[in-house]
Order: structure tokens, then C-alpha cells, then sequence
């Protein structure tokens, strides 16, 4: 079974966005959560890529990743809950049996 997080599990993205807005700090940018926005669920690449493109800011992805991750994870502990039924739910899900129907082509 797999789960996306954001919407589903948790509310997770306001927190990734203030994460996010951090990190672009640490460069010495103001953005706020209104410009990741149209890069929601498109992959943390393009998450914090596209910011940087619209200011003209170079990043290197695989090390403002691993530093926004750093961030993130000071940002969530203790802030970062459940949704209402998403552990219950989860908690049962070995037990449950599913069916999977493929549509015909």
C-alpha cells in the first residue's frame, strides 16, 4: 500500500513551504509560501527549482535539497499531525483484503 503524504495523511506542505522560504533565506532571499504555490506536487526539483529560476538564482539541487530536508525536519517536529483517522486507517490496512479491478481498454 502506498500513501501520498500531503492531503492525505497530513497536512504537510505549508510546513515544507516555510522550509523552503528558509532556505532561499539563507541566500539571502525574502520569497513567501504564495510563490511555491504554482510548483505544489511537482516534485521538490521544480518545488524549489522554480522559485530560483523566477529569481534568477542558481541552485545546486542535489545540495539545496538535502538542506531544505534539513530544515524540514527541524521545522515538523512536533508540528506535523495526522489527519483525523489517517493512523486508524492505517493501522488497519494488513488486515483488510482488496480486490483490484482493471477497467478494460
Amino acid at each position: 500500500m502506498i500513501f501520498d503524504l500531503d492531503g492525505v495523511l497530513a497536512i504537510s506542505e505549508p510546513l515544507l513551504a516555510e522550509a523552503a522560504i528558509a532556505l532561499f533565506a539563507e541566500k539571502g532571499q525574502v520569497v513567501t509560501a504564495d510563490d511555491f504555490k504554482p510548483f505544489i506536487g511537482m516534485g521538490e526539483d521544480r518545488y524549489i527549482g522554480g522559485v530560483a529560476d523566477r529569481l534568477g538564482i542558481e541552485l545546486d539541487l542535489e545540495r539545496d535539497k538535502a538542506r531544505l530536508y534539513e530544515i524540514y525536519l527541524r521545522v515538523i517536529k512536533g508540528r506535523l499531525r495526522p489527519l483525523s483517522g489517517a493512523v486508524e486507517f492505517v493501522k488497519t490496512c494488513p488486515r483488510r483484503t482488496y480486490s483490484w479491478k482493471h477497467a478494460a481498454a
